[in-house]
């Protein structure tokens, strides 16, 4: 056995040890250490016992830590927000990779991915970016155990220090709410801002708090050019999302505005 493959089953114990006993009520819990060829050979090898979002590998510490528990309205919340993404206007022209890894270097995995598809009119491929399965423009995460904060394995840092530095990463959308629904907030990065600064959270107001993302940009048009026919966005090009909350979980969700070429 080489050692790479006898790091997938250490690591593989480590990880069913870690989740026989129950989540400590915040922060995070140690698995184990493993280096980065480690962690990236683990990341992908089959039917983990987690699943890689609930994960994330240290650098600094060289340790791989459960980041998320709540796995019941962690996975209810990022069905109903992926729903708006599966409208027929809209993963016609947007991809939704879900909770995908990225194909090259550290593996890094989050709650929902989305961006342009090959065949998308105008959208272009950046030189950085090697294919379009690789192409993501819209980062989510899905906060019930994790916190805001800047540390490994809280929101913020994983929004600014991994995905917005992300080449063609455009935003970063990060939910956090209680197990029960009780309270939820939201912060929207824009990775164009720069420097780029840890936000204060906006509350998500029953029974819906509507967000606008740039159409061009998620599609990887540049500006000025014209947006695909029937891909849903308002009169300024704008693609709304719709956070809410419900008696259990958000509403249906819907996408508002017309479709517009402009």
């Amino acid at each position: 056995m080489t050692p790479l493959l006898s790091s997938i089953d250490r690591i593989s114990a480590a990880l069913e040890a870690a989740v026989a006993h129950p989540p400590p009520p915040t922060g995070t819990v140690r698995v184990s250490h493993a280096t980065e060829d480690e962690w990236n050979a683990f990341a992908d090898s089959e039917d983990p016992i987690v699943r890689l979002n609930y994960l994330e590998w240290f650098p600094d510490t060289e340790e791989i830590h459960i980041i998320e528990f709540a796995d019941a309205p962690h996975e209810d919340y990022v069905g109903e927000l992926n729903d708006q993404f599966r409208e027929r206007h809209v993963k016609r022209w947007l991809k939704g990779h879900l909770a995908a890894k990225n194909s090259q270097g550290r593996q890094w995995c989050s709650d929902l991915s989305y961006g342009p598809r090959e065949e998308t009119p105008g959208s272009v491929l950046p030189p950085n970016v090697p294919i379009f399965a690789d192409f993501r423009t819209i980062k989510v995460e899905i906060g019930v155990s994790q916190q805001w904060g800047m540390a490994p394995g809280e929101l913020d840092h994983k929004a600014i220090a991994i995905w917005a530095a992300m080449p063609r990463v455009e935003y970063v959308l990060c939910v956090s709410f209680d197990p029960d629904f009780a309270n939820a907030e939201y912060k929207l990065y824009d990775a164009r801002v720069h420097p780029l600064v840890q936000l204060a959270p906006l509350p998500i107001v029953a029974p819906s708090t509507v967000i606008q993302l740039d159409g061009r940009r998620i599609l990887g048009i540049p500006p000025r050019m014209a947006l695909p026919v029937g891909f849903f966005c308002n009169s300024v090009g704008g693609f709304v999302l719709s956070l809410g909350l419900g008696n259990a979980l958000i509403r249906r969700p819907v996408i508002s505005g017309a479709a517009t070429t402009v």
